[in-house]
C-alpha cells in the first residue's frame, strides 16, 4: 500500500484536530453555562445543589475542526433525586426555566428538548445540558438516571471512560510503534472528517461512528493511513452483515433503535461502497504518488488533498519542462504543507 502516512498526519494536525483557541472558547462556554444555571436556579427561587461533568466528543477528545464553529458541548447536570420534580419532562423544564431566567446572548432561547436542554450561540456553538438525578437504592448502590422521554438508568461518564480505555488498550503501544500514541482516536477523527465532507448525505453522528470504529479498528504501528484504510474496509464488511449498533456499556441497548439512525448507517454503507473502489489504487504496486493523493482526495474531499494533487501535478509538469538555460522551476510539493502550531496538553 502506497505510503502517505506523513501527509496524512499533516492533514490531521492542521485541519482535523481541534485548535487550542477553540478548546479555550469551549472551556469558557462550559464555565459560563454552569454559572448561569446556578444563578438562574436562585432567580426562580429553586436554589438546589447540583454537580456537573462534561461528556460526549468534547470529553473524549474526538471533536474535529468546523469552519462555522458547529461544535457541541455536552454538560451533564446531576441533581439529588429528592430535589427534582418526579417527571423527567418537568426536570428538564426546570433547568430550561433557570437558564432563561438570566441574561443571555443565545441565538434562540434555551429549549427543553427530549434528551437535554439545548442552547445555541450566535457564533455556532451548541451547549446541551442533559439532566440527571441520583439516589441510593435499597442496597446502598448509587443510581444515576437520565431525564429523557422518561427516567432511564444511565451514567454520563460511562461512555467516556469506555472510549478512553479502548483508545489506551487498542492503539499501538508506544514501546514498539513509530506512530504517535492514541492512534485509534486519530482514526475516529479522520472518519468524522469523511462524514463531514458528505454532510448532505446525513450520515451517522459521532457516537455511532465512534462505536463502529472501536468494533472495526485495525491498528498499524507504523502508519495512520494504513490503519484508516483497513478500518474503513472492516466497517464496510461489518455493515454488510449487521446494521444495528449497540451501546458498548449497555450491550442490550440499541443505539439505532430509530429508523432515522438505521437509515444513517445504511447511507454510510452506501458512501463506503462508493469510495472503497476509488481507494483500491493505493494497494497496487504500480500506484504512483499522484494516484495515491488523488485517491485520498476523493475520500476526504478536502482542500488540503485537492491542493496537494494540484501541487504534485505542477511539480511533475515542471520536471518535464526545463528551459533552454537549464532552469527548473521550484514548485511547492505536497510534502511542504505546513503544520499549524496548536499542540496542547491532553491531545496527541
Amino acid at each position: 500500500m502506497y505510503d502517505l502516512h506523513s501527509p496524512m498526519y499533516r492533514f490531521y494536525d492542521s485541519y482535523v484536530r481541534l485548535e487550542e483557541k477553540d478548546r479555550t472558547k469551549m472551556r469558557g462556554y462550559k464555565k459560563k453555562n454552569i454559572d448561569r444555571l446556578g444563578e438562574g436556579l436562585k432567580k426562580i427561587e429553586c436554589d438546589i445543589p447540583f454537580t456537573t461533568c462534561v461528556h460526549g466528543s468534547y470529553a473524549m477528545w474526538t471533536m474535529v475542526q468546523h469552519p462555522e464553529n458547529d461544535y457541541d458541548i455536552d454538560i451533564a447536570v446531576i441533581f439529588d433525586k429528592n430535589d427534582l420534580p418526579g417527571s423527567a419532562l418537568e426536570a428538564r423544564q426546570l433547568v430550561r426555566d433557570a437558564m432563561c431566567a438570566v441574561g443571555y446572548n443565545f441565538k434562540t432561547p434555551p429549549e427543553a428538548k427530549p434528551n437535554a436542554v439545548a442552547i445555541t450561540y450566535e457564533e455556532g456553538y451548541h451547549v446541551d445540558l442533559p439532566v440527571y438525578r441520583e439516589y441510593m437504592d435499597d442496597f446502598g448502590r448509587r443510581i444515576i438516571e437520565h431525564a429523557g422521554a422518561e427516567w432511564t438508568k444511565r451514567d454520563p461518564v460511562d461512555i467516556t471512560e469506555w472510549f478512553k480505555n479502548e483508545v489506551a488498550t487498542k492503539s499501538p503501544s508506544t514501546t514498539y510503534a513509530t506512530v504517535k500514541e492514541h492512534q485509534m482516536r486519530r482514526i475516529v477523527r479522520l472518519l468524522k472528517m469523511f462524514t463531514k465532507s458528505r454532510a448532505a448525505s446525513n450520515l451517522p453522528g459521532g457516537l455511532l461512528l465512534t462505536v463502529l470504529t472501536s468494533e472495526c479498528y485495525a491498528p498499524d504501528a507504523q502508519r495512520d493511513d494504513k490503519a484508516l484504510y483497513n478500518t474503513v474496509k472492516a466497517i464496510s464488511s461489518r455493515l454488510n452483515h449487521q446494521i444495528e449498533i449497540y451501546n458498548p456499556v449497555l450491550p442490550d441497548v440499541s443505539l439505532t433503535y430509530k429508523d432515522s439512525r438505521r437509515n444513517q448507517v445504511r447511507r454510510l454503507k452506501e458512501q463506503l461502497d462508493i469510495v472503497l473502489p476509488e481507494l483500491e489504487p493505493i494497494c497496487n504496486q504500480e500506484c504512483s504518488e499522484l494516484d495515491a493523493y488523488k485517491a485520498w482526495n476523493i475520500f476526504f474531499q478536502h482542500e488540503y488533498w485537492t491542493t496537494s494533487v494540484k501541487s504534485l501535478e505542477m511539480r511533475m509538469a515542471g520536471s518535464r519542462f526545463v528551459s533552454s538555460t537549464g532552469f527548473l522551476s521550484n514548485i511547492e510539493t505536497p510534502n511542504s504543507t505546513p503544520s499549524l502550531p496548536h499542540q496542547f496538553f491532553g491531545d496527541e
